[in-house]
């Protein structure tokens, strides 16, 4: 009788034994499956919050784009040639501009985030004094004003000025960007022409 009872209670044993240790390596599965799925979901919060802070970036840069083609656009012969923009961004930014792009960038979760955006007019990241004196000094004192014209031609004009634009301007966020047409006028023989140009400055 004993015989029969104790090879039982060992199988009984053995039995607890694996059912412990499966019970226990399902827990541990589930343990590792949770910690796995926390990982995906916070992974997905931190991608939605920099898509976010990327469309933000975006829209702002986009706004200071719009003003300056909307100067760009207008007649050089309206009486309005001249607006301003302010920054309105809830966080820090740096802001860039160049004669070809605007460039925007913010950190945010220990990531840098660009938005650029290409300028569809002549753009000169300088002031209507700064650029008459860069005129006067590459073409003989004259700058380019309607009595005083370059005696150039138009390929000349545009490499200096693309020579001045080339390098990125910061903008300072905290105070307003002046944007403004003005005309550069170059005399090639007896025939006068006028170059628009767009003045972003602070």
């Amino acid at each position: 009788m004993k015989n029969e009872i104790l090879p039982h209670t060992i199988q009984d044993m053995l039995k607890d034994r694996n059912g412990w240790i499966e019970f226990t390596l399902s827990k541990a599965a589930l343990m590792i499956t949770s910690i796995i799925l926390l990982a995906a979901f916070y992974q997905i919060g931190a991608d939605f919050s920099d898509i976010q802070m990327q469309r933000q970036l975006d829209s702002e840069a986009i706004k200071l784009k719009a003003s300056i083609e909307d100067i760009g656009s207008i007649s050089p012969d309206s009486i309005i040639q001249n607006t301003t923009y302010s920054f309105n961004s809830e966080y820090p930014i740096d802001a860039f501009i160049s004669d070809e792009y605007i460039r925007f960038e913010t950190t945010h979760s220990e990531k840098i985030i660009h938005s650029v955006k290409p300028l569809t007019f002549r753009t000169i990241p300088l002031n209507e004094t700064e650029m008459r004196k860069v005129l006067s000094n590459n073409f003989n004192g004259q700058p380019g004003t309607f009595a005083h014209p370059l005696i150039t031609d138009t390929t000349t004009i545009l490499e200096v000025i693309s020579t001045v634009g080339s390098q990125e301007v910061i903008l300072n966020t905290g105070k307003i960007v002046n944007i403004e047409k003005t005309s550069i006028y170059l005399k090639n023989d007896s025939e006068v022409n006028r170059l628009e140009v767009i003045l972003v400055h602070q």
